[in-house]
């Protein structure tokens, strides 16, 4: 069975509870992702849930003073801080769009939300072939390359790059002759760069 989660019921989820990996607890279209945030290291998340103002304000109030926000702005990065309880800039961060965070303490910061499009309709993200892009999955699903819920795998063309960061760099992959070597995982909240050989519609469909 392909690895996958999308909003299961929280009694499922505690059997097999990870700290260093997303959590998500729902048993409808709106519910909450928690992903836990190492203290003083960089983790690459994404904004998994529509919460109607989708910044930083809201998406980091449980951060500390301090914690550090970088969002690509499609060439480099564009960074916020935390201070006196306050993010400057605050900066937008759609659903399914990733970012570094840099967290004073750790913490488990918790996203709240709805899916962003109503169950059983689609949503699209339009990547530009040959520059990179920072996303994570705008439906709260995870899975490997081969999953077609996920969808990004299977949707983008051989010579495609995809980059995971693991605590301190990126795992690389690359997609040749329809296969990805390594296969590698994405899951929920979680962020990751993507270069597309070629202009592709990621299309996901809600459950």
């Amino acid at each position: 069975m392909k690895a996958k989660t999308l909003l299961v019921a929280a009694a499922a989820l505690a059997a097999a509870t990870i700290s260093s990996q997303a959590q998500v607890y729902s048993q409808n279209v709106v519910g909450y992702v928690n992903v836990v945030l190492p203290a003083g290291q960089y983790a690459l998340v994404s904004n998994p849930l529509d919460d109607g103002t989708n910044t930083t304000t809201s998406l980091g109030q449980a951060l500390a003073n301090k914690s550090v926000i970088q969002v690509w702005n499609g060439t480099g990065f564009t960074a916020t801080s935390k201070v006196g309880g306050v993010w400057t800039p605050d900066l937008s961060i759609p659903v399914g769009a990733g970012f570094f965070v840099n967290s004073k303490t750790t913490v488990t910061n918790t996203f709240v939300g709805s899916v962003v499009v109503p169950s059983g309709q689609s949503v699209t993200n339009a990547l530009s072939a040959g520059i990179y892009a920072l996303v994570g999955s705008a439906v709260p699903y995870a899975g490997d390359l081969n999953d077609t819920n996920v969808n990004i795998g299977p949707t983008l063309a051989n010579k495609s790059v995809i980059q995971v960061w693991n605590g301190s760099g990126f795992d690389a992959t690359s997609k040749v002759g329809g296969v990805w070597t390594p296969n590698l995982t994405i899951g929920v909240g979680q962020g990751f760069f993507v270069l597309p050989k070629t202009a592709t519609n990621w299309v996901q469909v809600a459950p």
